[in-house]
């Protein structure tokens, strides 16, 4: 007999559901196991109060650093000493001080002492920078009027204003003043 020739196509055989469901569930599970395993090694699942503190000491950290830096930039401010316990030096400037009063006829001359009660390094300084020194009280007393010296505190005020000059320039060429007062041993206007 002759074979019968099968004209029908063969079915193709399918895999069963199952596999195809272990498969597809499988897949998930390995890539949860990578996203779960990725976020582990990253720290993600760390006790956050490690984590601020580790912040909040590196930044304690910081915020001590800029400190001392700033107070490593910031000069620090001399306490005068206690004048009872230390001598009191005075220098006294090499001529008087001679000046004319502004819109008058007059003129003022003084001779100037400069008192301290720090040590020699001041009045060593004094004498150092007197023709700075001298200048810039010259420059204070070209300033008088005739009207400022009826005033009665011109003294005092004037004394006060030619400590402030002089100590200026020995804080501009020294980086400390160190004159407590200045006192008119000699005072005349004419």
């Amino acid at each position: 007999m002759a074979e019968e020739v099968n004209n029908e196509p063969q079915e193709k055989t399918k895999p069963p559901i199952m596999w195809i469901l272990i498969g597809v569930l499988g897949s998930v599970l390995l890539s949860v196991g990578i996203v779960m395993a990725t976020l582990y090694f990253t720290g993600f699942f760390s006790d956050e109060s490690d984590l601020q503190q580790e912040i909040a000491r590196l930044e304690a950290e910081e915020q001590a650093e800029e400190e001392a830096e700033a107070a490593e930039n910031t000069p620090t401010l001399m306490e005068t000493p206690d004048p009872s316990r230390l001598d009191t030096l005075y220098y006294q400037m090499s001529s008087p001080l001679t000046a004319n009063i502004q819109s008058s006829r007059k003129v003022m001359q003084v001779t100037v002492t400069v008192m301290t009660h720090y040590d020699q390094m001041v009045i060593d300084r004094v004498t150092k920078h007197e023709p700075m020194i001298r200048a810039s009280m010259l420059e204070v007393m070209g300033n008088i009027t005739e009207e400022s010296l009826s005033t009665p505190t011109f003294k005092k005020i004037l004394a006060e204003d030619l400590k402030l000059a002089a100590n200026a320039v020995l804080e501009e060429q020294e980086d400390f003043g160190g004159i407590e007062r200045v006192l008119f041993v000699e005072y005349l206007v004419q």
